[in-house]
């Protein structure tokens, strides 16, 4: 039986790949090991398909950009973040365990206050159809 991957083991790997000098993770580091431009995937929530619960999901992810040039360049980071998303869907890219089928974003770039002195911070969330890999 398949089950289906977890968002950030396929949004990490594409956004490593395609933000080459940002640091792209699941969290922070501490402040000793901190770089900018940084990038941050948490999963927020999601459903499963009703049909087949290990087959097909919707995952919705809190993508955060933060940048210490300023604002318009952490909202560059922000949409380079999510084309590289858009990219890999369209091309279907297969990761292990599974692939993003589907993507929208529900809640546009937003500049919120940031976690971290002499920062900007621009975050959205955005679904994302999930699948494993087909045996």
């Amino acid at each position: 039986m398949s089950s289906l991957p977890r968002i950030q083991s396929l949004v990490i790997p594409i956004l490593q790949a395609a933000l080459p000098g940002v640091s792209v993770g699941s969290w922070v580091e501490d402040i000793d090991y901190r770089t900018f431009p940084l990038v941050i995937v948490r999963r927020i929530g999601g459903t499963r398909y009703e049909g087949g619960p290990t087959m097909f999901g919707n995952s919705t992810i809190e993508l955060t950009a933060y940048g210490i040039v300023d604002l318009p360049t952490t909202e560059t980071l922000y949409e380079d973040s999510l084309d590289a998303l858009y990219a890999s869907v369209n091309s279907q890219d297969v990761a292990v365990g599974g692939y993003i089928h589907s993507i929208k974003e529900t809640f546009g770039a937003t500049q919120f206050s940031s976690l971290f002195q002499d920062s900007w911070r621009v975050q959205g969330l955005i679904s994302l159809g999930v699948r494993p890999i087909q045996s």
